[in-house]
Order: structure tokens, then C-alpha cells, then sequence
């Protein structure tokens, strides 16, 4: 402690608004504020889980918790239009999310089995996604909820 402080004074946040603490025994990888939406906001968590969170209007609040992988949750990414999320696990799987209600939509294992570290949508099109797994080549499977699991495209650097 310095000085004469008390607990509380020298772990008081001076100007935090809320402090979300629901993945309390693992590391939160990833942060993110839905696009266009300055109230929605996501974290991923090496727990296997991904928090969708609501900072106003009323008090911050969690609005659900998005739970399926089997492994910790290493990178998460909104579409363009706020209304699906895709996660990349360390157990190997890419996920489509839907925030709104928390289901998961589609799953997509790696075709080696890798643990998949970083995913983002492309821009234009949120039916394609970007993945990358533990060996490094890039994998664009198909984000569409009907589109087949072998929907796979590999893209890996010459050697």
C-alpha cells in the first residue's frame, strides 16, 4: 500500500464507466465494438466463451455469453451488418455466430486439426471469411450457413 491509503483507494479506476468481469480466470485475447455501434461491444476468452455486451442504454449489462467451443476463443470478428460473429478457437474450429440470440450457426473444423489463431470477414462480402491456423497457411472457408464444410480455399507462401 502507499502512504496511508486504503484497498479500495489504491485500486479505485478514476473515470472507468463499467468494468466487466466475467472472464475472471482466464485471458481476454480480444476487444471489440460492433461496427456503427458505439453501445455493442464483444470480448473473446482463452475460457472457450465470447461475452456480447451492451454498455447503454440503461446500465452496462452482459447481454449473453456464447459458449461451444473446446478450447480458448484466440480472435472474434462482427459482419458488416452487426448480425453474426465469427470466432477461431484454439480446439480447432471456426465458428458463425448469431448475437442476437447466442446460437452458433455454423461450425467449421480445420481440415488439419490446427488450433486456429485470427479470423476477420471480408469486407464486402460477409460470406468469406479469413482464417489462419498454427502451421500459417490462410484458409477462406465459405461463411454462408449453407455453404458445404469443404467450402475451403488454402493459401499458404512459398518455401
Amino acid at each position: 500500500m502507499a502512504g496511508d491509503t486504503t484497498l479500495s483507494e489504491n485500486y479505485a479506476f478514476a473515470g472507468v464507466y463499467h468494468v466487466f468481469d466475467q472472464h475472471t480466470d482466464s485471458a481476454v485475447p480480444k476487444v471489440q465494438f460492433a461496427h456503427d455501434d458505439r453501445h455493442l461491444l464483444a470480448c473473446c476468452s482463452l475460457d472457450g466463451t465470447i461475452s456480447v455486451c451492451r454498455l447503454a442504454p440503461g446500465p452496462p449489462a452482459v447481454l449473453r455469453v456464447l459458449r461451444g467451443h473446446g478450447g480458448g476463443v484466440a480472435d472474434f470478428a462482427w459482419s458488416l451488418s452487426n448480425d453474426v460473429l465469427v470466432s477461431a478457437s484454439l480446439d480447432g474450429t471456426l465458428r458463425l455466430w448469431a448475437p442476437a440470440d447466442g446460437r452458433c450457426i455454423r461450425r467449421v473444423p480445420d481440415p488439419d486439426g490446427a488450433a486456429l489463431l485470427c479470423c476477420a470477414f471480408q469486407p464486402l462480402n460477409n460470406n468469406l471469411t479469413v482464417v489462419s491456423d498454427t502451421p500459417g497457411p490462410l484458409n477462406t472457408p465459405q461463411s454462408s450457413p449453407t455453404a458445404s464444410s469443404r467450402s475451403v480455399m488454402s493459401l499458404s507462401a512459398p518455401r
